[in-house]
Parts: structure tokens; C-alpha cells; sequence
């Protein structure tokens, strides 16, 4: 489970705070509006790749569909 936070929205970029398993320090993703590429900006604490990654497809995914909830739990089995 990843929690994450819409931080910045403009029509540049938009950027995610996104915290694996509600611990921890928060990490950053970025989608750039232009280029439409998705990239890590900071590492969440204590994250593996698994939920850096999760984290990185389900931002480029709410970014492309332009559906930007402000907070959400992003959980998977």
C-alpha cells in the first residue's frame, strides 16, 4: 500500500508525495506535462523498488487519464 498526496499541479508538471506503508518519510514523483514522462524526484525512506514503482505507474496513470484525487491509498493484492 502506498499513500499518496498531490503536492504541485500547474500545466508544467505535477508532483506526488507518496509514503510506502503509511511509514516513514515521504518520496516524490514527478510527471512532466510536456515530454509525458513520469520520474522518481526523491525515495521514499525505507522503499523498496516494488512500491517506488507502484507509486511511479499509478501517478503517470492518474496524470494521463487527468483524474488528480488530491489523497488516496493505493493498495494491491
Amino acid at each position: 500500500m502506498n499513500k499518496l498526496k498531490l503536492k504541485e499541479y500547474n500545466e508544467h508538471r505535477l508532483i506526488y508525495l507518496y509514503q510506502p506503508e503509511g511509514k516513514g518519510g515521504y518520496g516524490e514523483i514527478v510527471y512532466n506535462f510536456e515530454d509525458k514522462t513520469a520520474s522518481i524526484l526523491k525515495v521514499a525512506e525505507e522503499c523498496s523498488t516494488y512500491y517506488s514503482n507502484k507509486a511511479l505507474s499509478k501517478v503517470e496513470e492518474c496524470a494521463i487519464g487527468k483524474s488528480l484525487p488530491i489523497d488516496f491509498i493505493q493498495a494491491w493484492v
